[in-house]
């Protein structure tokens, strides 16, 4: 059979994948990187807002023990039941369902060297490049080895030049956060890397500085410097620049030189090269499945009656498809599309629209608003929900968009990622976790077309 995935963040080159290893032949179309390629070295699953109103506690309130990811997860989908959880964990538990999808994931990642670490059942308490505290269940390597838990100290390690870093205010962050959590009182400090003169000018620029310490020449100069930083017990917290290519093995470097554990701090921009780089390796992984990617955008779908039958590209791609071949004929869909970033969603004429299928569009509160403006979305209220932001389409259990009357629009097209409505995944962290699992489950189903 043959496949269209539309969108090649985390959702559709999971589904690209897992088409992939089912059989079919393959095309990805993506325009330019999407949401994926902005996130900081998490893979939230399990819903985490401690310090949002109405969002879910870290604690047990009777017991004061912390939450498993695992407890959250499934209150996070009792408490929607809009959400996409609701809908993925209905025929088979969650447990189940992540830990397929962590490990095919896992399996996808390895031969870039990227890794997954974690499991829904602990907490992994992890620091940000602001010093503030997240409650993660699943990070990527560089953060996932930075878990705060078991370590005797914790040295911010100060990278002099580096932007978008203000170690001693990090510091101060995470001693209040730690303590507002309860985290077990330890040693904070700060070490600061001496660099030599040829890198001191590449701080400026963190991705040239990472991609230069994955070479041997940097490491020769930097090698005395690191191994200065070391101390027994003592967790080194790095900034997201430990390398752009995770084969080279930069961090763990890091660590046996420094003789201590060595983790990066999350990333924000402009320190998210943890994007990059799961971008970089879910791409090395689609060209070993044999999935053909094009860059371009997708100008109309072809339907004939309830079924796609293929898709037109606004422009010809590469050269090995000219156009007049840019008709792409597809047995499935799979519209991984995003929402604002990735332009799955589209305000037009003063409305937003779906703009491929023009499918409806509900907002949190299932209330369909594909006729309303972006700005009759948005309230006053910088705590509480806010409805643009839970904005996507709806689907049936086989992850099929919905039409206006409620049904399948199309027998043979699926939705995944941020493309589904009634969750927002700023707030609740959850966006990362949806992309993966919806995706994966709309490949299994498209594969069943």
């Amino acid at each position: 059979m043959k496949a269209v995935v539309v969108g090649g963040g985390l959702a559709g080159s999971s589904a690209a994948l897992e088409l992939a290893s089912r059989g079919a032949e393959v095309t990805l179309v993506c325009a330019a990187p999407g949401a994926t390629a902005l996130s900081w070295g998490t893979l939230d699953v399990a819903a985490a807002s401690p310090l949002r109103r109405g969002g879910l506690p870290l604690r047990d309130p009777a017991s004061g023990h912390p939450l498993a990811p695992i407890v959250r997860l499934h209150a996070v989908a009792a408490a929607n039941p809009a959400h996409p959880y609701a809908t993925l964990f209905r025929e088979r538990g969650p447990e189940e369902e992540v830990k397929e999808a962590v490990a095919a994931l896992d399996a996808w990642l390895a031969p870039s060297g990227l890794r997954v670490h974690g499991s829904l059942a602990q907490t992994r308490w992890l620091a940000d490049v602001h010093g503030a505290l997240r409650a993660a269940d699943l990070a990527f390597s560089g953060a996932g080895e930075g878990d705060l838990e078991g370590a005797e100290e914790i040295a911010l390690v100060d990278v002099p030049g580096l932007p978008g870093f203000e170690v001693r205010s990090a510091l101060r962050t995470l001693a209040a956060e730690m303590a507002a959590v309860g985290l077990a009182s330890r040693a904070l400090s700060i070490v600061r890397l001496a660099l030599p003169e040829a890198l001191r000018d590449d701080a400026a620029q963190p991705a040239r500085f990472a991609r230069n310490l994955d070479a041997d020449a940097a490491r020769g100069a930097l090698q005395d410097a690191v191994a200065a930083l070391g101390a027994e017990g003592r967790l080194l917290l790095v900034p997201p620049v430990l390398g752009l290519d995770p084969a080279a093995g930069t961090r763990a470097w890091f660590e046996a030189t420094a003789g201590c554990r060595a983790a990066e701090l999350v990333g924000a921009p402009a320190l998210s090269l943890a994007g990059f780089r799961l971008d970089r390796a879910l791409g090395a992984a689609l060209s070993r499945a044999g999935v053909e990617r094009i860059a371009g955008r997708v100008e109309r779908v072809e339907i004939e009656g309830v079924r796609v039958r293929g898709v037109q590209l606004a422009e010809p791609g590469p050269p090995s498809r000219p156009a007049d071949t840019a008709m792409l004929p597809c047995d499935a869909l799979v519209l991984a599309t995003g929402r604002f970033v990735g332009g799955g969603i589209v305000e037009r004429g003063g409305q937003l629209v779906e703009p491929l299928l023009g499918l409806p569009l509900h907002d949190l509160a299932g209330r369909r608003v594909d006729s309303l403006a972006a700005n009759q979305l948005v309230r006053g209220d910088y705590e509480g929900e806010q409805p643009l932001f839970g904005t996507g389409v709806r689907t049936d259990m086989r992850l099929r968009p919905l039409g206006p009357d409620g049904l399948p629009r199309f027998a043979n097209c699926f939705a995944a990622g941020d493309l589904l409505g009634s969750f927002d995944p700023a707030r609740d962290r959850t966006g990362l976790g949806v992309a993966l699992l919806s995706g994966r489950r709309a490949g299994i189903e498209a594969a069943a077309c």
